[in-house]
């Protein structure tokens, strides 16, 4: 305390400086209209600047949490989508009551690995068996596909995607309902492959390649993507198109994994037609 008192009347020139020069600034700025506007001027932006940083650095933190949420909702919407369902009876329509059954329910998961430049690409999800996923399951992103469920644990998931040479995806134009099967042939993960177009559907740059739902693993509806290109072969049975992909597979987050609820129905019903 002694040296702390020794010190203060030593430098007592300074401090009285330093406040008669913080007293004369009050003054000035408090009994001067132009001064004043001027420091509020100056003291707004610098709060206002600091706030916009520190408000984008909290934004930057919880855009994990944003996305996970907003996939969850996705998926809350999709189970109340009309693809979602099943009509019992294509005469009458009830909410609520057994004539729309649910046929689909979307469970959200994360991506927690994922390749794009390889021959055979997997994306690895942070939901497995626990939650009731399966192997040949569906995966989308929005109404995108992604992929399907090849392999799963009680947490964990192994998708196949589209990127793989063992994947085949039914598909069909939009605008005609005519069948044709999707691959990828390596690459750009951009673009696949449309093949086995019949020979007299008329094929446009742009024509949507959407499920055709004859396979159990995606719902009808769903987008893969739009003719980038085609080319007509004259001397085979079917033409063949390039498709630009929906789905940008190189900055999947979060995912959807479809389940089928009338699953187990349909693999009984076809069991009971190949035993025979």
């Amino acid at each position: 305390m002694r040296y702390l008192f020794y010190f203060l009347r030593k430098q007592y020139f300074y401090f009285l400086f330093l406040f008669l020069e913080i007293l004369s600034l009050l003054i000035l700025f408090n009994f001067n209209t132009y001064q004043n506007s001027e420091i509020n001027h100056f003291t707004n932006n610098v709060s206002g600047s600091l706030l916009s940083v520190s408000s984008s650095i909290s934004d930057y933190f919880s855009l994990r949490q944003k996305n996970r949420m907003l996939s969850e909702d996705n998926a809350r919407l999709h189970s109340r989508l009309p693809i979602a369902f099943y009509k019992a009876d294509t005469n009458t329509f009830y909410y609520h009551d057994t004539i729309y059954r649910m046929e689909y329910r979307y469970i959200t998961a994360k991506v927690l690995s994922n390749t794009t430049q390889k021959r055979n690409n997997f994306l690895m999800l942070n939901k497995g068996s626990e939650l009731g996923i399966e192997n040949h399951m569906g995966v989308i992103i929005g109404n995108r596909i992604v992929g399907q469920v090849v392999s799963v644990t009680e947490h964990f998931s192994w998708v196949m995607s589209v990127l793989n040479k063992d994947s085949r995806i039914s598909g069909k134009f939009k605008k005609n309902n005519q069948l044709v099967n999707i691959e990828w042939n390596g690459g750009s993960y951009r673009v696949g492959d449309v093949k086995e177009i019949p020979k007299h559907v008329e094929i446009k740059v742009g024509d949507t390649i959407i499920t055709s739902g004859n396979s159990d693993i995606f719902p009808e509806g769903l987008l893969i993507g739009t003719i980038k290109e085609f080319t007509i072969a004259s001397d085979e049975n079917f033409n063949k198109a390039t498709l630009l992909f929906s789905t940008d597979f190189n900055s999947l987050s979060y995912v959807e994994v479809i389940i089928d609820l009338m699953r187990k129905e349909k693999e009984k019903l076809k069991g009971s037609f190949n035993s025979n």
